[in-house]
């Protein structure tokens, strides 16, 4: 066996091309090859063994120091041992053992405690404050981009010219090694000027050729041989985790989240909304990312990252924080760049890879959707545009034209009604504006349509838990003991429902939930104390509020899927009124889009290659795609014809599903005679006697705003019809509803005059012939699978939205919007 300086000794002086040696190590068993060496010329002109890095990525590789710490330091390419960070970054033995002595551990031990005490979950070892780039010299918390590696004035540090802030580098993209301290502006501005000088004859430094070594780190197996995950440095997202997650597992530097703080919510409002990440206490919560692991459709769009989640993570969780922090603006690769804080050649990894990121977050519609005007030149598609239709101009229709228009698709919305919103319209004839039809926010947070609230600057009301019930037989409020034993009887009997629903089969599905909760109310009164009436008249309150949930008598209702959507995510928090209506926000939606009012398509020919939209007035309008976000009782009535037929799982679903009927009333009087009773609630019940029909008024929204009570002009209630009730209204006028209404007022409140209203509003949606409902229920017979049914795309040309399209979030207005981010989602790819 020869070592290998014998082995070089032997050589010739001097060598033509480099020589590749195999040396032969004896085991006990058996000899094996280690790896291959490479002869190096140095500068005596005599060849030299170098000793290669040991990882099996660095085959090809000739390691160099990047620290230079030790005056020792193996600067000729020689080393007792290499220790591997990347490929391309390595540091010899020698500085290695400047943090194993006095002055250097001492560094090393003051940072091993403050990662522990952060957060950090994997070993805190030298290599891996090696690779932080920790520095005793300055705080590293203030300046934490100073340094690639090592002291002041002895590493290096990979950043990009910025084009925004400096013209000469419009076209420059060369990555530059920066020595010395570097601070957090000098990653927004830097210009390679900053490193390069002008020479004598005045070239460019920007015309300076660029290290190749910058851009082996775009290769697609790079990442996969670094020694160390990214750690980035005061990450946005660690305004949102609060330190339940070990940071590090995150792509997260534990030991730089001192200044956090400077991140902050654009508004209160925001900040009370946004839980974009899952805590450990939380149960599911719609739109809500685990901070530690990629989604399903994550893995599909980014599957090299599977193994590797950490390089994705990092990236978009610090592109979702930063919208949170400020959905009023839009987030741009450019921004996200400005946040990737790390040292070592995997910025230039993550800088590149962030834009494919932010662009899929974007089509999925979870981050840069809304009333957002002005698109950047970088979220715009394929330089031939799409032409799309879009069908009906309700909320879903809007939202989807107003994403597919921000990123170059050209959209046409038709309309048949003379103004847009569909079921989203404010009556703002009683002082203040009231729906009349979707108005309440069901859970605030995470909520996108908190969202565009926030963007539009409307504010709603965030809805107390508080509402006192009050007896139409007695005139009084309701006994709290009583009330919570009831309202605990009744949510026993839904649980008992819900394990029912768990181990039923295909023969309960023509069971109705009105005939389940009878039986499962029989069974349960006999073991309870629900004996007295004013108990009995409460269950029946109870039975109410469902079937408004329902949209429909619980006699139609589908006993067990009814609650279909309670299986997967809901959005969480309290709910909320929109007190300054719904109209203004689809008001400014619609603003910039090309809308075609007064149109009614009558047919839709998707049988060639382009999509015929024909409507009543004989236009035709050519386009690639089309959205129909009719609501479903005008697909039922067949108002629309479809060249070819609809498949039939699509018609199976349109003739299954039911189309709830909610009716709206709302009142204005004089004087407020309600507040001091109700204790200023923001909402009050009715507990009709033993024997009248449900239905009626249930729940009264008091729509006064806070502190106009004395003004007459302010004083308004709100109610709904709901079940059987909302199709008695078909055969009565709109003053007989209202007499009705001011009947049920005084026998609430019979210790109060209480005055005609001074003005009134009763809806018909259920005879409205454009809509025809109020939103869609699981009726008997039906399941959740025909809300997936509905949401299917015909031939790739023919595409559905609106609440009945969506399974998640149907009966509300929030439902629509996201089902049509979902689609446009789907025509960008």
């Amino acid at each position: 066996l020869m070592c290998p300086n014998a082995m070089a000794t032997r050589l010739r002086q001097t060598s033509d091309r480099l020589q590749r040696r195999t040396i032969i190590k004896s085991t006990t068993s058996r000899s094996r090859p280690q790896r291959v060496n490479r002869l190096v010329e140095i500068a005596n002109g005599k060849d030299a063994v170098v000793l290669r890095c040991s990882h099996r990525g660095c085959r090809d590789v000739i390691p160099v120091c990047i620290l230079k710490l030790s005056d020792r330091c193996s600067t000729t390419f020689k080393s007792a041992k290499w220790h591997h960070i990347s490929c391309d970054e390595h540091y010899c033995q020698c500085c290695y053992d400047c943090y194993t002595q006095k002055s250097g551990l001492r560094k090393v031990n003051d940072w091993r405690r403050l990662w522990k005490l952060n957060g950090g979950k994997a070993l805190p070892s030298i290599k891996l404050f090696i690779a932080e780039g920790q520095s005793a010299t300055i705080d590293p918390f203030l300046h934490m981009g100073r340094m690639l590696y090592g002291e002041e004035g002895r590493g290096w540090c990979w950043r990009k010219p910025s084009s925004a802030n400096k013209r000469n580098c419009m076209k420059c993209s060369k990555w530059r090694t920066v020595l010395g301290t570097c601070y957090y502006n000098d990653f927004a501005n830097f210009d390679c000027s900053r490193v390069i000088s002008p020479t004598d004859d005045g070239q460019d430094p920007c015309s300076v050729a660029e290290d190749p070594v910058a851009r082996r780190a775009l290769v697609s197996y790079w990442f996969k041989y670094l020694a160390v995950p990214p750690l980035l440095k005061n990450s946005p997202a660690a305004v949102f985790l609060k330190k339940e997650y070990y940071f590090d597992l995150l792509g997260m530097s534990p030991t730089s989240l001192v200044d956090t703080h400077l991140y902050k919510f654009l508004s209160v409002s925001v900040e009370q909304n946004a839980r974009p990440f899952y805590m450990a206490t939380d149960y599911d919560r719609a739109r809500c990312f685990r901070p530690d692991a990629m989604e399903p459709d994550e893995i599909k769009a980014f599957p090299e990252y599977e193994s590797e989640q950490n390089f994705y993570l990092c990236l978009r969780n610090l592109i979702v924080a930063l919208w949170n922090l400020n959905p009023s603006n839009w987030i741009t690769p450019a921004d996200c760049k400005k946040k990737i804080i790390c040292r070592g050649l995997i910025r230039i990894l993550l800088t590149h890879e962030v834009g494919r990121i932010l662009q899929f977050l974007t089509h999925q519609g979870l981050v840069n959707f809304g009333l957002l005007k002005n698109p950047p030149n970088c979220f715009s598609i394929a330089p031939k545009k799409m032409s799309v239709v879009v069908v009906g101009a309700g909320i879903s229709g809007i939202a989807a034209a107003r994403q597919l228009q921000n990123f170059g698709v050209n959209v046409v919305v038709l309309e048949i009604k003379e103004k847009a919103g569909g079921r989203i319209v404010d009556d703002c004839s009683f002082g203040v504006p009231v729906g009349r039809g979707g108005q309440l926010i069901t859970g605030i947070i995470n909520n996108p349509f908190c969202v565009l609230c926030f963007q539009a600057g409307i504010n709603f009301r965030v809805l107390r838990e508080e509402c006192p019930l009050i007896s139409e037989r007695t005139g009084k409020i309701v006994n709290h003991d009583v009330d919570r034993q009831v309202e605990c009887h009744f949510n026993a009997l839904l649980d008992v429902i819900e394990h029912w629903q768990r181990r039923g089969d295909m023969d309960d599905n023509l069971l109705t939930l009105m005939k389940k909760v009878d039986r499962c109310y029989s069974a349960h009164k006999c073991g309870s104390s629900l004996e007295s009436v004013d108990e009995e008249e409460l269950f029946n309150f109870h039975i109410s509020n469902l079937e408004y949930s329902c949209g429909s008598p619980l006699e139609m209702v589908s006993g067990l899927h009814w609650n279909q959507n309670e299986k997967f995510p809901q959005f969480a928090g309290s709910h909320a009124l929109m007190t300054a209506g719904c109209a203004r926000i689809t008001d400014q939606l619609v603003e910039g889009l090309d809308v075609r009012y007064c149109k009614k398509v009558v047919g839709i020919d998707y049988s060639s290659e382009q999509v015929k939209v024909c409507t009543a007035d004989e236009e035709t309008f050519i386009c690639d795609k089309v959205i129909v976000t009719v609501p479903l009782a005008v697909l039922k009535k067949e108002c629309i014809e479809f060249l070819p037929a609809l498949p039939d799982n699509k018609l199976k679903a349109i003739s299954t599903l039911g189309c709830g009927i909610i009716e709206k009333i709302a009142l204005r009087f004089s004087k407020n005679f309600w507040s001091k009773k109700t204790n200023a609630a923001d909402y009050f019940g009715s507990v009709s006697s033993k024997g009248q029909q449900r239905g009626f008024f249930n729940v009264f929204y008091d729509f006064t705003p806070p502190g106009t009570s004395d003004d007459e002009t302010c004083n308004v209630l709100m109610c709904y019809l709901s079940g059987e009730s909302a199709q008695l209204i078909h055969s009565k006028t709109d003053e007989a509803i209202v007499d009705l209404c001011v009947q049920t007022l005084r026998r609430m409140f019979p210790e109060e005059d209480i005055p005609e209203p001074m003005k009134y509003m009763v809806t018909r949606w259920g005879q409205d012939p454009d809509i025809g409902m109020a939103y869609s229920y699981i009726c008997v017979g039906a399941t959740g699978d025909d809300y997936d049914a509905m949401a299917e795309t015909v031939k790739g040309k023919v595409h559905f939205a609106g609440e009945a399209t969506s399974r998640q979030f149907p009966q509300t207005f929030t439902g629509a919007l996201v089902s049509g981010l979902r689609e446009a989602s789907k025509i960008l790819g």
